[in-house]
C-alpha cells in the first residue's frame, strides 16, 4: 500500500524531529534549552524539596533526623555520584536516550517508593533507583547545552540553571498540599505524572548538532596526544581552575544543602507550622531565579570573572547560615529564605559554566562527571551530619554553625589561584581553546586558566 501525500509529509516531519540536523545557536537551540530547563524544573525540584517530606517520614517511621536526613542526602548524592555512568551513556547513546531513560528510572523510583514500609527500603527505591534516574536527567539537561550552544553557552547556562530554582518554588508547596490532601505516599504516586513529561520534553535533544565532530567531543575518547579513556578523564587535573574550583566546590556542595533538607523541621521547632514553613520554598525559589537570570548573564561578559561571582554566593550563604540561628519570627526565616535563594541561583549557575567552559571542549563531559562525583559524597553527608548535631544538642544551632564555616573555607579557596597564575582568568570557551592553541604552538606545559 503506497504512502499518501500527507502521511509522507507527517513522516517527514517525524524524521526531521528525530533524525534532521541542528545548527548550534539557532532557534531550534532555544527550544532544546528551554525543554532541558522544564526538566531540570521538574528533576532537581523535586528533589531540593525533600524538607517538605523530612518530617512527615520522620513522624511516620519514628525515626531520628540523622536517618531520615540520610534518605534525601543520598537522593542529592546519587544526582552527582553515578555521573561518570550518565556521561558515558550521553556520549555512547546521547542525551535524549539517557534523559528518557532517566525519567523512566524516577518514575519507578516514586512508584516503589510509595509502597515501602520501612525507612531503609526508601535508601534503596528513594536514594538509589530515583537518585540515578535524576543524575541521568540532570547531566542530560546540561551537556546537551554544551552541544547546542557555543557563543551563548553561558545565557543558555543561566536559563536552565533557572528551572531548578523555579522547580523549587512551585514544588515545595504543591508537596505540601499532596501531603495536607493524600499523605505522603499518594504524593509521590501524583509525583509520578511530571516524570512523564520529562520523558516527553526529553523528545527535542537531537543529537545530530552540526560541528559535534569526534575531535569536539569526548565519543572518541581520545586527545591530540592519542589519550584515551581513563586518562583523558585525569587530564582535567592539569587545568588549575578546574582543580581549584572542583575542591572548593566539595566543600561547598557540603554546605549549600542542609537548609533545604532542615528548614521545614527548624521552623517547627520555633512554632511554625509545616503549611507556612514550605511556603518558604518560593522564596528562595523567586530570589534563585533572580541571580541565575544575573548571573548567567554576567557570566556572558569576558571583563567578568566567574570565578569572582561564585565565590560571592559562598560569602552570601557562609553569613546568612550563621545568623539563621537567631531566627525567631516567620519574617526572619523570610528574610533568610531570601538572601539563600540568592546565593543558591548564583552558585549553581556558575558552576556549571566554569565547569563547561574551563577545560578544553575534548575534555568537557570529563570535567562535568568528575566534579559531579566528588560533588556527590560531599553532599551526601551534609544533611545527616547536621541532623546528627541537631540530634545530639537539641536543636540546630551548632548544625548551622558549621555549616556557615564550611561554606567560609569554600569562599577562601580559590584565592589559591592568584598564587598559581596572577593572570586574570578568562573562564570562556574561546578563550580556552586560545590557551590550547598557544600551548600546541609554543610548547607551553602549564595548562588551564587561573585568576
Amino acid at each position: 500500500m503506497s504512502k499518501t501525500p500527507e502521511s509522507e509529509t507527517i513522516f517527514a516531519k517525524m524524521s526531521w524531529l528525530f533524525r534532521g540536523k541542528r545548527f548550534k545557536d539557532s532557534s531550534f537551540s532555544w527550544v532544546v534549552c528551554v525543554c532541558s530547563a522544564v526538566c531540570n524544573a521538574v528533576n532537581l525540584g523535586f528533589a531540593l524539596s525533600f524538607g517538605v517530606l523530612f518530617p512527615e517520614l520522620m513522624e511516620y517511621f519514628d525515626e531520628t533526623r540523622e536517618r531520615t536526613a540520610l534518605v534525601g542526602s543520598a537522593a542529592l548524592g546519587m544526582l552527582w555520584f553515578a555521573s561518570p555512568l550518565a556521561g558515558y551513556l550521553c556520549d555512547r547513546f546521547g542525551c535524549r536516550i539517557t534523559t528518557f531513560l532517566g525519567g523512566l528510572l524516577c518514575m519507578t523510583g516514586l512508584a516503589s517508593t510509595s509502597f515501602v514500609k520501612s525507612l531503609t527500603l526508601m535508601y534503596l527505591t528513594h536514594s538509589l533507583v530515583l537518585g540515578l534516574g535524576a543524575c541521568f536527567i540532570y547531566n542530560s539537561c546540561y551537556l546537551v547545552i554544551g552541544q547546542y550552544f557555543k557563543e551563548k553557552l553561558s545565557i543558555a547556562t543561566g536559563v536552565v540553571a533557572l528551572g531548578a530554582s523555579l522547580g523549587v518554588l512551585y514544588t515545595g508547596p504543591l508537596l505540601q498540599v499532596l501531603l495536607d490532601s493524600f499523605q505522603w505516599r499518594g504524593a509521590l504516586r501524583m509525583m509520578i505524572a511530571f516524570y512523564g513529561v520529562v520523558c516527553y520534553l526529553s523528545l527535542a535533544f537531537n543529537p545530530n548538532v552540526e560541528d559535534i565532530t569526534s575531535v569536539e567531543t569526548i565519543n572518541s575518547h581520545a586527545d591530540g596526544d592519542g589519550k584515551k579513556g581513563i586518562s583523558l578523564y585525569c587530564s582535567v587535573w592539569t587545568f588549575p581552575t578546574f582543580t581549584v574550583v572542583v575542591v572548593s566546590l566539595m566543600f561547598g556542595s557540603f554546605g549549600m544543602y542542609i537548609p533545604y533538607i532542615n528548614l521545614v523541621t527548624f521552623s517547627e521547632d520555633l512554632g511554625i507550622s509545616a503549611q507556612k514553613a514550605s511556603l518558604l520554598f518560593i522564596f528562595i525559589g523567586l530570589a534563585s531565579s533572580v541571580a541565575r537570570l544575573i548571573s548567567g548573564r554576567l557570566c556572558h561578559y569576558k571583563k567578568v570573572n566567574p570565578v569572582f561571582i561564585y565565590q560571592s554566593s559562598m560569602l552570601l550563604a557562609g553569613l546568612s547560615a550563621f545568623v539563621l540561628p537567631f531566627a525567631a519570627k516567620y519574617w526572619h526565616l523570610v528574610a533568610f529564605s531570601v538572601t539563600y535563594g540568592l546565593s543558591d541561583g548564583i552558585f549553581i549557575t556558575t558552576q556549571c559554566f566554569i565547569l563547561l567552559s574551563c577545560v578544553d571542549s575534548k575534555r568537557t563531559t570529563a570535567s562535568f562527571c568528575i566534579n559531579n562525583v566528588l560533588y556527590a559524597l560531599t553532599a551526601t553527608a551534609g544533611g545527616p551530619i547536621a541532623g546528627m548535631i541537631a540530634d545530639k544538642t537539641g536543636n540546630y544551632v551548632y548544625s548551622f554553625y558549621m555549616t556557615g564555616a564550611v561554606l567560609i573555607v569554600a569562599f577562601l579557596i580559590p584565592m589559591m589561584l592568584i598564587v598559581i597564575n596572577r593572570r586574570k582568568s578568562t573562564v570562556h570557551p574561546q578563550n580556552v581553546e586560545e590557551v590550547e592553541n598557544e600551548k600546541s604552538v609554543h610548547g607551553d606545559s602549564n595548562a588551564g586558566l587561573a585568576l
